[in-house]
Formats: C-alpha cells, structure tokens, sequence
C-alpha cells in the first residue's frame, strides 16, 4: 500500500491505527513516520492541534510496534506541537522524555534534535542556563555528523534566546551568520529565512533601528505568504504594527492587531492572540488610553500564566504597572515591577531589569523623588547604552534630564535633552521626538532664551500635531492628553513676550485644526458600509446595541406599570450596571475599528490667520476667546479693528467653581418650581453667581463690550459649560443687552455654512408617553414650517437618511453620559441614537434644534475637543445648532420654540431670534429663574435662514 494513502486513511478514517499498520514492514513504517512528521512539521504554523494530532500517532505507532525510535521522535513532535499552543511546561517534559529515550536508543542526533525546540521555552521556564548549555552539546553534535539544517535552526533558536535576554548585539551576529547558512543550502535552508528574517527584525527594534527592523520584517512576511504559512505571516505582520507604533502610526498599527485578531491565522494559537493583544495594550498605552490599558493587560497576564509563559508575563507587567501608575494606583504599579523584575532576575536579563528600574523612577519622579529617580535614569541609561539599545538610552536619558530640570542644574540638563532628541530623530521616534523638544524649551526658558524655548516648544507642538493627524476620531482624544503641556508653554512664551497675535493663532490652530479637519473630509468619519468586514461589525454593534438599552433601561429607569398595574419583574440594578459596562466596552471596540476600516484619504486643511478670522467680524460685533494655562484665565478680544488679550483677574479653580455651584442652583429651582420662597432665595444666589463670573470674565472687556449688537464666544476648558448669555452685570443679563453665540472655534467664522431651500423636518418620539409635549412641541414647529413630520413609530433613523433641508427639529428625550460621552443618546422609536451614528449621515441642515434634555452639554478632553451629540451634529455638516445645556420641562420648552420659530420665519437671524425668544420668556414673569428661560444656546452660524428676508438687518 502505499504511504500516501496509508496517511490519508489514518487521518480521515475511523478505523483502530493498529489495524492500519499491522501489515507494514519496517521500510514502509519508517516511510510512514517520517511522513507524518513532515505533515506534522507543517502544519506547525497553519493548524497546531493537527500536528499534536499526528505527533501522537507516530507516538501510537512507535508504541504498537516496539519501536524506541519512533516513540522518541512522537514525543519530540508532541513537545514542539504543544509550545505552539502554549503548553510550556508540557512541552518542555514531552522534549526531554523523547532526548531521554533517544539517548537509551544511542542516537546522539536524536538527543540534539530535542534540544532545538528547548530553547524556545527556556525564557518562559526561567531554564535559560540548562537549554543554552545542552544547545552547546547539540551544536557539536550536529557539526560532527554535518547535519546542517537543523545545525542551523539550533542556531536560531539560541540567537532568540540571547535576544529575549537583551543581549541583541550578540543575536544580530548569529542571526546573520545563520541567514547566510541558510542561502548556502538552497532549498533546504529556504523554509527558515522567514524566521530568521523575523527574528532579525526584533532584534533590530530593539536596538532602534527601526528602518532595518521593518525591512526585515517585510521579507519575513513575503518569505512565509510565499510558503502559505500564513500564521508566521501574521507573527511578521504584528512585528510591523510594532514598528508603526514606535513611528507614530497608531491608526495603521491598530488596524492591522485588529484585523490578526478577527483572521483564521491565529485563531487555533492561544499565544499568538496573547501576543497580539499584548501589542494592542501598547498601543493603548502610547495614546494614554490607560483603563483600557490596564483592563486588557490584566487578560493577557491571565492568559500567560495559564500558559506558564513567565518572561512573556512579566514583560506585560511592566505595561500593566505603566497603565497602573498613570492611573494613579503606585502601590499597583510597585508590586507589578517587584514581579516582572524577580522573573528577570532569576533569567539573569540585565536590559529587562534595568527598563524595571526605569519605570521606578518615572513613579518616583512622579513622586517627587528626585534623587531616586536620578539613580535610576544613569543606572539604566548605562546599561541601555553598553547593550546599545538607543530609544531605551533616550528614555533614560530624558527622565535624567528632568531630574536635572528639576535640580536647576540647566547645562546638563540640555545635553541629556539633546541626547535623546539625536536618537529620536535617527530612530524616527515621534514620542521621543516630542518629549526631548519639550525637555529642551523647558531649559531653554529656564535659562532665559525665550526664542530658543519658543523653536523646541513649536518643533515638540508640530510633532504631536503630524501624529494625530493620521488618527480617528476615537483614538485622537487620548493622544492628545498629554500633549498639551508644550503647546501651554508656548502661549505662555508669546503671552510673556506680548505677542498677542501669534498666542491667538496657537490656540486656534489647536482647537480649530481638529475641527476644521472633520468638516473638510467628512468621508473620514463614515463607516465603510458594502465590504464583508464593516457590515459584520454593523451587525454585531447593533445587536450590542438592543442588549445595552434593554440593561440602560433596567439599570437607570424605574419601571412602568403595565397594564394590569403591576409593576413587571425587573433585573437587579447593580447587575444590570455590571452587564452594561461589559456591553459598552465591546461598542466602543467595535466602533473604533469601524473608524479603522474607514477611508483614510484625506485633504490637508489649512488654519486661518487670525487677520482672515477679522475678516469676518462685523463693525457691531466682538468676538471674545478664552484660554486658560491651567492656572490664569485669559481672554483675547477681537473685531474689526484690533486684537487685545487681557490676563483676568481670576483662576481656573474659582470660576470652576462657581461653574459647578451655579449648576448645582440651577439644578435646585428646576425641582423647587413648586415652592415659591425656595424659589426666590435660588434666583438670589444664582444672581450673585452670575455677577461675581460676570465680573471676572467680562467686566475687564467691557470697553470693548460696551454697543455691541452681538459677542461672539469661544470658550476653553471649564467655561464649554458656562450659560454665558445669562451672565449678569447687575443691571441685566447679558442676554438682554445683546445677541450671544457660542463658537467651538473662531475659525469656523471661515467656512461657508450651508444653504438650503427652505423646508423642514420633525422629529419627535414621547418616550412612551413621558414626554407628551414633545408632540405638541412638533405639531406646532409643523404648522409653522410646513415641515415633514416623523412622530412616535416613525421617530428613527431612517427619517436622518433623506436629503437635508434647511430645519430639522429633534423633540426627543436625550441623556448626556457624563462617565461616557461618546455614549451620550437620543430616544428615537427605533432605540437610542448616539453622536457616532450621527456622524454617518449627511445633517448639512442650515439649523438643528434639539430640544431634548442636555443636548448641548458635552465633555472637554484634551486639545479642549467637545465629545457629546452637539459635536456629532456639527461634524455631520449642520451649520448651526441650538441646544439645551440643562433639563427643561416640557411646558417652558413649547413657550420658548413657538417665540423662537415666530422670529426665525419673520425674517430674525438665528441670532435675534433665540434672544427674542428667552428675552419674552422673561419679559413674562412666570419664569423668573433662569432654569427655566436660559437653557437653550445657539452654537454656529448666527446669520438668517436662506431665502427669509431679515427684518432687522
């Protein structure tokens, strides 16, 4: 019979293997074995179990017919099957009973041969000095019989070995050395360039020599796509989103982790995903998105010590302590590093213990242990250096220089600086690049040089501002976290200096590049909807989706009698809570690689001067924007005829806090309507509130505030939840002196909004009956506009995707999630309508009102980025919005939109009209607090609707 139809019939047959081989004579059974090693050495890289599978019937094979030979050699395929699947320690004593037998048999070459896959979980195992000692008696080995192949992937193995441990000067000479054996023998040394490719790349990484790391680990995935081993390919492909990482490039490398994560590659291998999240956590880490972070660190340490992968564990610890430290748990962070570092100790990894200490001392500088932390920078410093590992020698040598910074000790402070910022540019290493600006303008500055601080602040501003162009509307928030304390000392530079225009145009180009960049390639933001891959995501979010309202509601709602006035079985709040967050964290790992999958061609966008944003201020109008340093509030003042910036006679912490106590004010009458002494005492305090941020904000402006029709406003910071048109001046609220519109950017005075014929749509959905108004708030908007209505069942979605006109009204419950903004929603019919699904139509309304419940409020992040529905409705395209910052009972909302409308469609500007409207509110005197009248602003384009010719202007 011959071999191959032996083999197919073991494989696919259920017949007993001994009935299968009871005939075969020796030659045939030898034939037999070595086949099934060959189809199992295959499928190493393709389908793991499969060569268990076969390991263990040359195994049965060598069994049944008393063959030591053979059984050692199942044994040996056993060992290196299970070390793909993650069972080191049974992988390890499989290897050894097959060297033990194979030695009892006298087979020299044998023994070796089982010291080769040894070497590959000796890290893991804390075996290092048994493997590397048995790989010198199987080198001997195998150069005396001239067996050069496996000569040559003992080689390799022991190169990796010295590579995990730090030593990568020592690997890299192996590793060439073998690669040159390896193009000797033709043929027989071609399966192993893509490993040995592979692991040169690594090592060239970790070196910084990023370009040789990823030439190499492009030939590494050409060389195994090439022998369809698509596994390895995927190893090659995960080391590349290693290098992009380090570039800079977090969308690609986050797009290609996730795609490995989805593909059959790696589906079968348990430590490839372990990898390959281990990947994710540090891209995570590099965009600051720590609690994510941490949540998956903690997975795959889980997963590695299921695994008995120790070196593997603690090099992930030290992430986890990374993610742990920022999040402000030091004690965490210690306990992780004493950790990770006895594994290193104990593997005798001198660079792995130094990046321990390394870590210890960003904790300790954090800390204010400047001493210790000092130690810990020159320690490691010198030992990164001697193994030449370079981007850890800059990290090092930055963390000395702020040690140095803080010590005044200036001149070595900028050498240590300017160490690093030569690695970072040889290495192309944008984080280090930022950084060691950073590290060098705050020298540049202390020592006096203001121009010289002002380069390195703008060179640092420009790095972090190339980086997060490339990235999605997800990933950018985190990113810029950390960014913004160049970008503060260079205001602060041109604020000293009174250098009022370019401070003006540094904090536009921050706040406006973003947005200005969404408004131009919209495309960016819309998930691609006709692959394969996008609708299954689509599929598995809006299943996400009906599980995440059904626990929202059980969680957050109290439950509604039916109809027999029982009220029904309801699940338990906290477990709800629990089976919420679960859901939540899968939506936003859904939604971000939707972003991913999204186009990525984009237009540059160019930011306005501020010369071309005066351009675009009326005689009668001025426009304030504000900026805070963390510490001072400032405020620049411009119109038509001049810039002025005025440091205010305030701090970030007091108008926080009156902020916080005017909310929590307004909060108090809206619930005190019924009592009217409790009422009056509220308008009081809020009066006072409104006064003292009056007179901290805009009192010092006032000359310039003094018969102006209109203020244009952009806010910073705290001030985004600031009611500014019902800040009082003693007299009146400003509201009642002049119109006041909210800006997120004054650059947006720029763009051309949009034009429409005239025409309506109306939305409006009572929320099973709670909001029983926001019906008659639609029929009226309908009997003003002529609009199209959508009401209660026909509320959703569907009605966003027709061509916008010039209105769209929304009367609609909406919640904003303060824990989780991007979550914020709006209650349509067919369930909760959230700022990322507004981002996937075309709402190039002229105007958006939304009139449920804090649809305007939003959560500022870094680069003062709003996250919140109002955000989805202008990067959807609408050119104005008005908004409701606070709840505001049904009945005050239908007095205020019936005024509103009435003023729009007489010809108002949007402008005019909400002011008329709050001003009539007031004027009647059913409403004297301001939680009644004031919630609503108008954010955006101020002008008239198209084609209603303005009464007033």
């Amino acid at each position: 019979m011959q071999i191959d139809v032996l083999v197919d019939q073991l494989l696919h047959s259920s017949e007993p293997i001994e009935r299968v081989i009871v005939n075969l004579n020796e030659t045939s059974a030898q034939e037999l074995v070595d086949q099934l090693k060959r189809e199992a050495d295959r499928h190493y890289w393709i389908n793991a179990n499969r060569s268990l599978e076969l390991a263990e019937m040359i195994v049965q094979i060598g069994q049944l017919r008393n063959n030591t030979q053979h059984t050692a050699l199942g044994l040996m395929t056993r060992g290196d099957a299970l070390k793909f699947l993650g069972q080191n320690a049974a992988a390890w004593q499989a290897l050894g009973e097959a060297g033990a037998l194979f030695e009892a048999a006298d087979n020299a070459v044998g023994w070796a041969r089982t010291r080769i896959g040894r070497l590959l979980i000796c890290v893991d195992l804390r075996r290092v000095d048994q493997a590397l000692a048995d790989a010198e008696r199987a080198r001997a080995i195998f150069a005396q019989h001239a067996i050069h192949e496996k000569l040559l992937v003992l080689d390799l193995n022991t190169a990796i070995v010295h590579d995990l441990l730090g030593d990568q000067v020592r690997a890299l000479a192996i590793y060439h050395r073998t690669i040159s054996a390896a193009e000797s023998l033709g043929e027989v040394g071609r399966p192993y360039l893509g490993l040995l490719y592979n692991s040169t790349g690594v090592a060239y990484e970790i070196l910084g020599r990023m370009h040789e790391a990823q030439a190499y680990y492009e030939r590494a995935c050409a060389a195994f796509t090439e022998r369809a081993e698509l596994s390895a390919a995927a190893f090659a492909k995960k080391n590349i989103a290693l290098i992009l990482v380090a570039k800079g490039q977090h969308r690609q490398a986050l797009t290609i982790l996730h795609e490995l994560l989805r593909s059959d590659a790696i589906a079968t291998l348990p430590l490839d995903i372990a990898h390959t999240k281990r990947e994710i956590v540090n891209c995570y880490l590099q965009l600051n998105r720590y609690a994510e972070a941490r949540e998956l660190a903690i997975e795959v340490v889980e997963a590695y010590q299921r695994f008995g992968a120790s070196y593997k564990q603690a090099v992930t610890l030290l992430h986890l302590a990374t993610a742990e430290a920022e999040l402000g748990d030091l004690q965490a962070a210690q306990i992780h590093l004493d950790t990770a570092e006895e594994i290193f100790t104990e593997l005798g990894a001198e660079s792995l213990i130094a990046t321990t200490d390394l870590e210890r001392g960003q904790i300790a500088l954090r800390q204010g242990e400047i001493d210790t932390a000092q130690h810990a920078a020159v320690v490691a410093a010198t030992i990164f250096e001697a193994g030449g590992q370079r981007v850890q020698y800059a990290q090092a040598r930055l963390l000395h220089g702020r040690t140095l910074l803080a010590q005044c000790n200036l001149q070595t402070a900028m050498v240590a600086g300017a160490d690093a910022l030569a690695v970072a540019r040889q290495s192309n290493a944008p984080p280090l690049r930022y950084t060691a600006h950073l590290l060098l303008g705050q020298v540049a500055e202390a020592r006096g040089s203001s121009r010289r601080a002002e380069r390195h602040y703008r060179a640092a501003v420009a790095t972090a501002t190339r980086v997060q162009q490339s990235l999605t509307i997800t990933l950018r928030p985190g990113f810029l976290e950390d960014k913004g304390e160049a970008l503060r000392a260079l205001i602060s530079v041109y604020l000293r200096d009174k250098r009022a225009e370019r401070a003006f145009e540094t904090i536009e180009r921050a706040k406006s590049q973003t947005l200005l960049s969404y408004l131009t390639n919209r495309e960016q933001l819309r998930w691609a909807v006709h692959d394969d891959q996008s609708h299954a995501l689509i599929e598995q979010l809006n299943h996400l989706r009906i599980e995440h309202q059904w626990f929202y509601r059980q969680a957050n709602e109290r439950p509604r009698r039916n109809e027999e006035g029982e009220n029904p079985a309801r699940l338990d709040p906290q477990r709800a809570r629990e089976e919420l967050a679960i859901r939540e964290r899968k939506m936003r790992t859904l939604t971000e690689q939707l972003y991913l999958h999204s186009t990525t061609t984009e237009h540059t966008v160019a930011v306005p001067s501020w010369r071309h944003v005066q351009e675009q201020i009326a005689p009668d109008t001025l426009l304030v924007e504000y900026y805070d340093d963390g510490v001072q509030m400032w405020a620049f003042a411009l119109d038509a005829d001049r810039l002025l910036v005025f440091a205010l006679p305030t701090t970030v912490k007091e108008v926080g806090q009156r902020i916080q106590q005017l909310q929590l004010n307004l909060s108090a009458a809206l619930t005190a309507s019924a009592q009217p002494q409790l009422l009056a005492a509220l308008g009081t305090t809020s009066q006072r509130l409104l006064q003292q941020l009056y007179d901290t904000l805009l009192r010092p402006l006032s000359e310039l505030t003094q018969r102006r029709r209109r203020l244009l406003i952009v806010p910073y910071g705290t001030l985004h939840y600031l009611p500014f048109h019902l800040l009082h001046d003693r007299s009146a609220h400003l509201v009642e002196r002049c119109e006041v519109v909210m800006l997120p950017a004054a650059s947006l005075l720029t763009r051309r909004s949009p034009r429409r014929a005239r025409g309506a749509r109306v939305l409006a959905h009572s929320w099973e009956g709670r909001l029983p108004n926001a019906l008659r708030e639609a029929q009226l908007v309908t009997e003003l506009t002529g609009a199209e209505l959508y009401q209660e069942q026909h509320a959703t979605r569907a009605a966003l995707q027709h061509a916008p006109t010039q209105i769209l009204h929304i009367a609609a419950h909406g919640r904003f999630r303060l824990d989780q903004p991007d979550l914020s929603y709006l209650q349509l019919d067919d369930g909760q309508l959230y700022s990322d699904d507004l981002l996937q139509q075309d709402l190039s309304y002229e105007l958006v009102v939304l009139s449920g419940c804090e649809t305007g409020r939003a959560n500022v992040v870094a680069g003062d980025e709003l996250i919140g529905l109002g955000r989805g409705f202008l990067y959807a395209g609408a050119g104005a919005l008005i908004t409701s910052l606070w709840r505001v009972p049904d009945e005050m909302t239908l007095h205020l939109m019936t005024q509103l409308y009435q003023r729009l469609l007489a010809g108002d500007s949007k402008a005019t009209a909400i002011r008329a409207a709050q001003h009539a509110m007031l004027a009647d005197g059913r409403w004297p607090h301001p939680a009644f009248w004031g919630a609503f602003q108008l954010v955006g384009d101020p002008q008239p609707l198209t084609g209603i010719l303005p009464v007033d202007y």
